[in-house]
């Protein structure tokens, strides 16, 4: 079985990094959002319109999508494994092609980069909405480069770190669970005020389960960014000062790292502080973003991505043999 997982492993990132994402209904991040919309619907109905009760039904809603997206694929590969060991195989692969995801996110950056070099703001903005799942019609350049700076370090910790840690430790399994309570939370985190109660224990799982990988991820985005010259001397140290400027905590290593290797500042927000009011943000203004911050945070989180998938897969490996 340790074989077996080490193999969908290995297969799962190379489909991913060659294919991108499964196409049509084997695209999580497609089929999830709408899965989730309609039994919503449903709940909502049965349920008073108060926080308490969008929570309880946002439990219900965890349970179910979990069971549709985790549950029943992970029963299929134990029923299948002895009978047919070359079927569970190749359902296990599916689910680690599903739950790691970051070719997508780096080819938006791309052309979210070169849109913005070349002045077209419009078709970035475009770029950035399908890296976000939010509008971004009121958004500025500025705003946009720092967004695509987020995006990549979010990509770090959650598509790749986060992923790729589960997928080593459990085989597929492991990694549709995660990216099941990813995309649930990541679904909610974008709606309105009210909806996102159904989003809370989505949210409170993930961040649970992304404390690890989002660490690892950090540890490996200022390894790649050294690797692509960036000054990493103060990134640990700019971490610990701004990690409670983010309310996701889970996101805030890796976008700390990124922040602090690019020499920019991310995450703005207004706070009131002994009755005045104060900007709060992640890393340092030691220069103006530019269209290139978005291209080289791409290449690290891929990069980092690489490496970490070179080491989990070497740990396992590892394990086996010793095994």
């Amino acid at each position: 079985m340790l074989m077996n997982t080490f193999a969908a492993l290995c297969a799962g990132f190379a489909l991913n990094i060659i294919l991108g994402s499964p196409p049509g209904i084997l695209n999580l991040s497609h089929t999830i959002p709408l899965f989730n919309l309609a039994v919503e619907k449903r709940l909502a109905r049965l349920y008073q319109n108060s926080t308490d009760a969008h929570r309880m039904a946002g439990v219900i809603l965890l349970i179910l999508t979990l069971l549709v997206f985790a549950v029943i694929p992970a029963v299929l590969i134990f029923l299948l494994y002895k009978p047919s060991p070359l079927l569970s195989l190749i359902l296990d692969i599916i689910l680690c092609w599903q739950s790691f995801s970051v070719t997508e996110p780096a080819n938006e950056l791309d052309k979210l980069s070169r849109n913005l070099s070349i002045g077209r703001t419009d078709l970035a903005r475009t770029n950035l909405a399908k890296l976000t799942g939010s509008l971004c019609s009121d958004m500025n350049e500025d705003e946009l480069i720092k967004r695509g700076v987020e995006c990549a370090a979010d990509c770090s910790a959650d598509n790749a770190a986060g992923a790729l840690f589960y997928m080593a430790i459990f085989g597929g399994i492991g990694g549709i669970v995660y990216k099941t309570v990813s995309i649930l939370r990541r679904t909610y985190s974008v709606r309105s005020a009210a909806s996102d109660d159904f989003g809370h224990a989505a949210h409170i799982i993930w961040t649970l389960l992304d404390f690890i990988p989002a660490h690892i991820g950090a540890l490996f985005s200022i390894f790649t960014a050294n690797i692509f010259g960036c000054s990493t001397e103060y990134c640990l140290e700019d971490y610990r000062r701004d990690r409670k400027h983010l309310k996701a905590a889970a996101l805030a290593p890796c976008r700390c790292i990124y922040a602090s290797a690019l020499g920019i500042s991310l995450t703005p927000k207004t706070v009131m502080q002994n009755g005045f009011i104060s900007i709060q943000a992640v890393g340092s203004e030691e220069r103006p973003a530019d269209a290139e911050d978005v291209l080289l945070a791409k290449e690290i989180m891929f990069s980092a991505a690489f490496f970490t998938m070179l080491v989990f897969a070497g740990i396992k490996l590892a394990v086996i043999l010793l095994i």
